[in-house]
């Protein structure tokens, strides 16, 4: 008997803390409702305000800003891409394995050119030395040479023309993926901005459905202490409440982690608090729906920079190959010296000599070292072939998969238009019919929440075609500023 009277009392300790914390909960909310900011946005929604947009924007920007503690820099999709054009790392690192590979092949040209150096020689040479390989004489001499020389190796085997031919793919090679990385990155932002935006939309949705919850509570309370409701509908708005509270704050938290993955996109520093200045959002069409995949599939191997940079490392490879047959080809080297000879002693007279040599080869390690790295080389150009190939199947599987998308987003969005307005009704509906007692308040609750998921619908569904449609104008290749930016009309504050 005494255990049980223990349980029960260690049970009815638990209801009161639970109790005592949900009052807590309700009351620092209800406290937080009352700020004055928003005060003066909730009495727009309820109609009891008449400010402008822009000044209700600013309002619930402000209160979002102030909950994340931070300073909002507003943008808009041009200036972002703009920004990441001039600041991307990734732009910025492919710029310099450009410049690398130009300079490698100006270096490759100007190996025709002879070599110019001077040359200049003194010994002291004292003790016997064989005359001859056979005399042996004492002496004391300090020879001297003063000597200009050049030394051209005409044309090296004919290796030159190989290497400027490599060195000059490697550079087409680099500069297309310096382009191809422009569209990367313009791709990259148009994303990581419409994520950014959703989240914003999203946030303010659950802002006014906070409002909306917190109304709904203190009708319930105020039905219970009339006497005319039921505990029961007061719990149920508290828990409605809470999780409204729940979503809010995590949308809060996504919306920090992707203005930070949009700043790292742009460049800027990691902790600035990009936040996009568009209110709405319209679904915008990049590519032509009635363009078939495989007409875009043709369309990106003309125009994808990355196919053109990986034609140009197969050239590349191909001049390397070749170049390994240049070993059986004669060596000839011209020399010209200019200068003076002598020594100490007997002085200095004028010195001129030109020399031409040949040179005849039979190839490396007796040809088993050519032909072996020539076998070693075509294996290469091979792998790089198959890897054009492997690159060409993946964009068109890509394209398919962007066309696709975008077609299924675009009845998405349709859908969601259909099930907004729907929604919104509902609830109007609903609230008539509970104030004439035809139905609950849980028909109000249900309701309220089929609105804030429509509304959330419509708006993720419309970022995901954009999405999709940046997606398939990328894979396409004809991603640009101009291009992702057509009757791009944002509206502003």
């Amino acid at each position: 008997m005494r255990i049980i009277i223990i349980i029960i009392f260690i049970f009815v300790c638990q209801i009161t803390a639970i109790a005592s914390e949900v009052t807590d909960y309700i009351d620092s909310y209800t406290n937080y409702f009352n700020n004055e900011s928003y005060k003066a946005f909730s009495g727009v929604i309820k109609g009891t305000a008449t400010i402008s947009d822009i000044e209700k924007q600013f309002i619930l920007d402000r209160e979002i800003s102030d909950e994340l503690n931070s300073t909002f820099i507003y943008t808009d999709l041009k200036n972002c891409i703009d920004i990441a054009l001039e600041e991307n790392y990734d732009i910025k690192i492919q710029n310099q394995y450009k410049r690398q590979s130009y300079w490698q092949y100006r270096n490759s040209q100007f190996q025709l050119l002879p070599d110019i150096y001077y040359n200049f020689d003194i010994k002291n040479l004292e003790g016997q030395y064989l005359v001859g390989g056979i005399v042996a004489t004492t002496t004391h001499e300090v020879p001297i040479q003063s000597l200009a020389v050049l030394e051209w190796s005409t044309i090296n085997q004919g290796k030159y023309f190989f290497l400027i031919a490599q060195t000059k793919n490697m550079f087409k090679a680099y500069r297309a993926n310096l382009e191809f990385t422009k569209e990367q990155k313009i791709r990259d932002t148009v994303l990581a901005y419409y994520d950014t935006l959703e989240t914003k939309m999203e946030i303010e949705v659950q802002k006014i459905n906070l409002y909306d919850r917190l109304e709904q509570l203190k009708y319930t309370e105020g039905r219970f202490e009339a006497g005319i409701g039921t505990l029961y509908d007061v719990k149920r708005a508290q828990a409605e409440l809470a999780g409204a509270q729940q979503d809010y704050t995590e949308t809060l938290n996504t919306l920090r982690l992707r203005q930070a993955a949009l700043a790292n996109v742009l460049g800027i520093e990691i902790l600035d608090a990009v936040y996009p200045f568009e209110i709405t959002v319209d679904q915008r069409e990049l590519i032509n729906s009635e363009r078939s995949i495989e007409e875009l599939y043709k369309q990106a191997l003309e125009s994808r920079e990355d196919i053109r940079s990986k034609k140009a490392e197969v050239e590349a490879y191909k001049a390397q190959r070749s170049s390994n047959y240049t070993d059986i080809i004669p060596e000839l080297t011209l020399s010209y010296q200019n200068g003076y000879v002598g020594t100490k002693r007997a002085g200095m007279s004028a010195h001129n000599s030109l020399t031409l040599d040949l040179r005849a080869h039979v190839g490396k390690n007796l040809l088993m070292g050519t032909i072996t790295q020539i076998k070693a080389d075509s294996a290469l150009v091979k792998a790089k072939k198959l890897e054009l190939v492997n690159l060409e199947r993946e964009i068109k599987e890509n394209i398919l998969s962007s066309y696709y998308d975008s077609l299924n987003a675009l009845k998405k969005v349709e859908a969601s238009k259909v099930e907004t307005e729907a929604a919104n009704v509902s609830l109007d509906l609903s609230l008539t019919n509970m104030k004439t007692g035809e139905a609950t308040f849980i028909d109000v609750i249900a309701s309220q929440n089929l609105k804030i998921q429509a509304n959330i619908n419509l708006i993720k569904n419309m970022i995901e075609y954009n999405k999709a449609q940046a997606n398939l104008l990328f894979e396409v290749g004809l991603m640009s500023p101009k291009t992702v930016l057509r009757d791009y009309k944002p509206k502003f504050y």
